[in-house]
């Protein structure tokens, strides 16, 4: 039975429940920050760093103000400007969890309905950063052909309607006129948070893109008065479930319909390049760094390639979830063996202590209040396995290292294109590389789908063709003895 709710816009720091975390700082905030794309990753990460700060003495003047672009942003918007920018976050492990409210974010700005003010906002000289998650689409851009999408129809709409954008850079763009005239002032550092290799120099080059078409002269100020920070950001963070709220209203009487979960874990590593100046974040944990890379090919090969080596075989398997699927000995000794004997080989520079961070990923992936999906996992596989587990094959290779964990990888993903589990049962797939038409033209000839340059970058011959051999020999294996049973004699034979 639920306790009586107050709505959290009522609550007070005096009145605030025993166990419910209270930020620790008057939220008499101004805006230093504008972040665009309030979505749940935001609001468990970059705002959790920022509540961390003020509540340590930071400057009050790196408020946050955030920007909705997405129609569908309507009701959280609403919602959150009704409880004053606060939300509540539950932040949990495999044990235990702590509730907390997080009050950075002191205003928000639903552009869709309010195009001007948002562009206000953007060009407001006090602002030094403007940062945003608005996911590998947002950014319009082709990343195997490193091109801009400037025929993207919501493109064209900015450079036509420019008072009424809908893009990041149409927004960016009208800002920009306006802090061109205010010379020094008007300098503001662009920092992307999405989970995008060299985010960065990806926003970059698409913003550039852009004002090449809308206005070139302005592309020196974009270029001289703008800088573009990569940073590596790591938190796992499930899409808010109304769970979430109903656990907030059950614990503690408290009517919070944006309240969010996520995993205890959290890092975000940063390029220290801020031409407009920025808040001293290390102070709360955050790393700066003259060069991201290290770090990002870390989390890329260990974690992403981690997820993946156990992510379809588990599916095979019939584990649904990540936290049940690691728990399973063959398969911990499974991600075990490539994270070690696979991944570690191939990084250059061991920029944190391997084996305590792999230590940390598997008791992160059997965290059981996260409950991970293994069709999220899955999803998506064949950009996965180019992104995130091409460089180590192409590395391995170069290191001369067994290939057998690795195509056994790439032979368990094509029996999941199979749509079934070990026993017979459907499995969900969400490739959107692939048709349902390419999916069945391709069941009786799978290895044709992994003969291409788009995978290997050039047409597949000499160590690639040795590759895929051992990747037809463990898929007729899958197929014929079971991912699970196959995984058991891969582990014997190596």
């Amino acid at each position: 039975m639920s306790r009586s709710s107050q709505s959290l816009a009522d609550l007070t720091a005096a009145t605030c429940p025993d166990g419910l975390g209270w930020p620790a700082y008057e939220r008499k905030l101004t805006t230093g920050i504008v972040h665009v794309g309030v979505g749940g990753f935001h609001r468990a990460h970059q705002a959790r760093y920022l509540d961390d700060y003020l509540a340590a003495g930071g400057e009050s003047h790196w408020g946050i103000c955030g920007i909705g672009l997405m129609p569908s942003d309507a009701k959280l918007f609403q919602s959150l400007q009704q409880q004053h920018g606060m939300y509540c976050l539950t932040e949990k492990d495999d044990q235990d969890s702590t509730d907390r409210v997080i009050g950075s974010l002191h205003r928000l700005i639903f552009a869709p309905e309010n195009p001007q003010e948002a562009i206000d906002a953007l060009a407001d000289p006090d602002v030094k950063i403007i940062s945003m998650t608005i996911t590998e689409g947002g950014y319009r851009y082709d990343f195997d052909k490193d091109r801009f999408f400037s025929e993207h129809p919501d493109i064209q709409h900015d450079l036509a309607h420019p008072q009424a954008p809908k893009t990041l850079f149409g927004y960016l763009w009208q800002a920009a006129k306006k802090r061109a005239a205010l010379g020094d002032a008007g300098k503001v550092t662009f920092m992307s948070c999405d989970n995008v290799p060299h985010n960065g120099n990806v926003l970059r080059k698409a913003m550039l893109a852009f004002i090449e078409l809308a206005e070139p002269d302005l592309k020196p100020w974009f270029e001289q008065s703008v800088s573009y920070p990569n940073s590596m950001v790591d938190r796992i963070t499930p899409a808010p479930e109304a769970a979430d709220a109903e656990r907030i209203a059950e614990r503690y009487g408290v009517n919070d319909p944006c309240a969010l979960g996520c995993e205890s874990f959290i890092q975000w590593v940063i390029e220290d390049n801020f031409i407009a100046g920025r808040p001293a974040l290390e102070k709360v944990g955050a790393e700066f760094t003259r060069d991201v890379s290290p770090y990002e090919m870390t989390k890329l090969r260990l974690l992403n390639g981690s997820h993946l080596m156990m992510g379809f075989v588990g599916y095979l398997a019939g584990y649904e979830r990540v936290d049940l699927a690691i728990k399973d000995a063959a398969i911990l000794q499974l991600v075990r063996q490539y994270m070690e004997l696979d991944a570690e080989p191939t990084l250059a520079q061991e920029v944190m202590p391997f084996r305590a961070y792999e230590d940390t990923l598997i008791e992160r992936f059997g965290n059981s209040q996260i409950a991970d999906q293994q069709v999220r996992i899955c999803s998506d596989g064949y950009a996965k396995l180019k992104n995130y587990v091409m460089p180590v094959v192409r590395d391995a290779q170069r290191h001369g290292l067994s290939m057998h964990r690795l195509a056994f990888l790439f032979a368990t993903f094509l029996a999941y294109l199979n749509g079934e589990t070990d026993d017979g049962r459907p499995l969900r797939i969400i490739e959107f590389n692939l048709s349902d038409e390419q999916n069945q033209a391709t069941r009786h000839d799978r290895l044709s789908l992994l003969k291409t340059d788009a995978l290997f970058g050039q047409q597949p011959a000499g160590q690639d063709e040795a590759f895929l051999a051992l990747v037809e020999h463990w898929y007729l294996r899958v197929v014929s003895e079971g991912g699970y049973n196959a995984l058991k004699a891969l582990l014997a034979e190596q």
